[in-house]
C-alpha cells in the first residue's frame, strides 16, 4: 500500500477515537497535542489499526525497537533516555523532528511525539514485513 492509501484508511480511525473533524487530520498532526488524543485513545487507535490492516502493534513499539537495537546498552538513566536511546529513537521515528529527541526526554514523553505520519509509516513497515517475511539479523 502507498503512504496515501494508508493515510486515507487511517484518518477515519483517528477521527473515530479522537472525535475531531476529519479535515483536521494531516500527516504532520501530533496525536496528543494537535488532535487531543489521550493515552487510552492511542491504545484504541492501535487496536483499530490492527483490525483494519491485519498487523500487530506492541504497546511500547518504539521502545521495544530501540531496546533491541542497543543490546547491553542503557536505555534509561534516572528516568530520562540515554544519548544512545535518543539516537536510536531518531532512527526509529524519522518523521519526528530530531530536536524533539533532546537530553531530558523521558520514556513517558514518547507518546506526545507521535504524529499521524509516524503511524502511517509504522503501518507501511509492518505491511512490508508481512509481505517480505521477518528480517533476520
Amino acid at each position: 500500500m502507498t503512504e496515501q492509501e494508508i493515510f486515507e484508511r487511517l484518518a477515519p480511525l483517528i477521527t473515530e477515537v479522537t472525535g475531531i473533524p476529519p479535515e483536521t487530520v494531516t500527516m504532520d498532526s501530533v496525536l496528543v497535542t494537535d488532535l487531543g488524543a489521550e493515552s487510552i485513545d492511542l491504545l484504541d487507535l492501535s487496536f483499530l489499526i490492527e483490525e483494519a490492516f491485519g498487523i500487530t502493534i506492541e504497546a511500547n513499539e518504539f521502545e521495544a525497537q530501540v531496546r533491541e537495537r542497543i543490546p547491553g546498552g542503557v536505555y534509561e538513566r534516572n528516568g530520562c533516555l540515554t544519548e544512545e536511546a535518543l539516537a536510536e529513537l531518531r532512527k526509529a521515528m524519522p518523521e519526528v523532528q530530531p530536536r524533539h529527541f533532546a537530553p531530558g526526554l523521558c520514556a513517558a514523553d514518547i507518546p506526545s511525539l507521535l504524529t499521524v505520519a509516524v503511524f502511517v509509516h509504522l503501518v507501511q513497515r509492518k505491511l512490508d514485513q508481512r509481505v517480505e517475511g521477518p528480517v533476520h539479523a
